[in-house]
């Protein structure tokens, strides 16, 4: 009895694909397999297309909706053109043609290629197309990398949308210019971050001078109606993005996102290390002094907080309490005397103690200018081991922060390659995998069963080796800011006036204990922890 074939036509063309030839296009692709089917006396139960869509990405609506089709019974034999149109991953396109397509009873036919899964002595030249269709696409995505990568090291702007504040050079698509009004806005924030606005109180200023956002800016200016769905009013994250965005002073840091592989186009984004950053490319809007200085408020663990007086306490955000971990709470009283005379006695105290009492925690009680000579004391005395010591220092340093810190990042560098080895390993298993199922050597059971065994090791392995180049960058990151930080307090050994500026630029934290009486004295622990290199002692 003649099978009646019910015929799923599939069409797809990619960006890559339209520089090819006009051969290509969906209208040709359609006309000719239509025309086959008509020749066979076959029914067309529908065409389906993707059109613009990469074949390394097996998410797509035509696709998705043809094998819904094949699944439910509506067709029983799908027709492509070429086994490049269904897809470009050899691993998937097997996955489809060997075991999906024979599970649900469905005929897969590629026309120019010669592929008919009714027939079996195919199956050589069907791994042989899927494996150079493959090949082609990790090509065309390792010459666009190329080409984009040749880009950003240029200087050239490559991004879809540009930053807020610019906007494109009518005279050369790669190259920004400023846009005045936008311009002013991000001026601004810089300007009132600079004034010690913290993130969200500069937001709710904006919003209170009814300043638009920079996406209604963008699509205001650009004539389109906003396709999102937001309320249109400043917060803290949109605040925080432009604060630490290098664009602003003239830079151009670009490849920071990317996909997982050529087959996976979920975005991720990159480690620095791999960002391509060009300087001076464009004209700045913020001078690089208020740009510095911006940065070393966010580096900071300090979030001041106005007094009541309306000032920045002097240490806030850098005081905690040693034994509860609370923040040191800034205190200022006057006093009075009968003579008419006046004083001001400034302190912190654990903030804990001043609102609970002393059953959540002891006062831990501290007068500032105490607290500022010991703290001057510090300073000038790191400073002074700089000068006079500087190896010494590093070795003390090292010690606390890691002794074991050599055998630390040889066993990361050992594992990082131990998985990197095994990945490679894995992919050619793999591959030989599909090789020994054609020969006949292994059922198909057992390869799918080894394939997806072989799979999730691979991303496992794979995102290991991800985490240990992270750690290991990390780690090389903190030796070489041991220096950094020796640079930057080497020049206050002279120190004899403490401030805001100078606790930013040197200091994380600073943690008071509470007094104790050792053989008749007075003592207590204060721990300052620099920035770079923590608490040395």
């Amino acid at each position: 009895m003649q099978t009646i074939y019910n015929v799923g036509v599939y069409a797809r063309l990619s960006r890559e694909d339209e520089r090819e030839s006009e051969s290509a296009s969906i209208e040709n692709q359609k006309e000719m397999l239509c025309r086959h089917v008509k020749e066979q006396g076959w029914n067309l139960y529908s065409v389906y297309v993707d059109d613009g869509i990469s074949g390394t990405s097996f998410d797509r609506p035509g696709l998705n909706r043809m094998i819904a089709d094949a699944t439910d019974k509506k067709i029983n034999l799908i027709l492509c053109k070429d086994l490049s149109r269904f897809g470009r991953d050899y691993i998937e396109v097997g996955r489809y043609t060997d075991f999906v397509f024979p599970a649900i009873g469905c005929r897969f036919v590629a026309l120019n290629d010669g592929v008919d899964t009714i027939h079996k002595n195919n199956d050589m030249m069907m791994v042989f197309k899927n494996v150079m269709n493959d090949f082609y696409a990790r090509d065309t995505s390792n010459k666009i990398k190329a080409v984009l990568h040749s880009a950003h090291k240029a200087g050239k702007f490559v991004g879809c949308r540009t930053h807020f504040g610019y906007i494109r050079d009518p005279n050369n698509k790669h190259k920004l210019i400023i846009d005045p009004e936008a311009a002013a806005i991000v001026k601004r924030i810089f300007d009132l971050r600079y004034q010690g606005y913290g993130h969200m109180r500069i937001a709710h200023t904006l919003n209170d001078e009814k300043v638009i956002t920079p996406r209604v800016y963008q699509y205001r200016r650009d004539g389109k109606p906003n396709p999102f769905n937001e309320n249109g009013f400043w917060n803290d994250i949109s605040i925080r993005q432009i604060l630490a965005n290098e664009f602003y002073i003239g830079h151009l840091v670009q490849n920071k996102t990317g996909n997982t592989s050529y087959k996976n186009k979920k975005t991720i984004h990159k480690p620095p290390e791999e960002w391509v950053k060009v300087e001076n490319t464009h004209e700045p809007i913020v001078s690089l002094e208020v740009w510095e200085r911006v940065r070393q408020m966010a580096e900071s663990a300090a979030r001041p907080k106005r007094t009541k007086y309306g000032e920045i306490s002097p240490y806030a955000g850098f005081m905690f309490c040693r034994d509860c971990g609370f923040a040191m709470k800034y205190q200022r009283k006057h006093q009075t005397f009968k003579n008419g005379n006046t004083a001001t006695y400034e302190s912190y105290m654990c903030g804990s103690s001043s609102r609970s009492g002393r059953q959540a925690c002891s006062s831990h009680y501290i007068p500032l200018h105490l607290l500022n000579e010991l703290v001057i004391a510090d300073i000038t005395q790191k400073a002074s081991m700089v000068e006079y010591d500087e190896q010494g220092l590093f070795e003390r340093v090292g010690t606390l922060k890691a002794a074991e810190g050599q055998s630390q990042l040889a066993a990361m560098n050992a594992a990082k390659r131990a998985a990197e080895k095994r990945c490679a390993e894995l992919e050619r298993l793999i591959q030989s995998l599909y090789e020994d199922k054609v020969k006949g050597k292994i059922p198909e059971d057992v390869c799918a069963r080894l394939i997806i065994q072989y799979e999730t090791e691979r991303r496992e392995q794979s995102e290991q080796a991800q985490n240990l180049t992270e750690q290991i960058d990390s780690f090389q990151l903190e030796q070489s800011n041991t220096r950094e930080w020796a640079e930057v307090i080497r020049q206050y050994k002279n120190l004899d006036t403490i401030n805001r500026d100078i606790l930013t630029k040197l200091i994380n934290k600073i943690e008071v204990g509470e007094k104790v009486i050792i053989d008749g004295q007075k003592q207590r622990e204060i721990r300052i922890y620099y920035k770079f290199v923590g608490y040395i002692g």
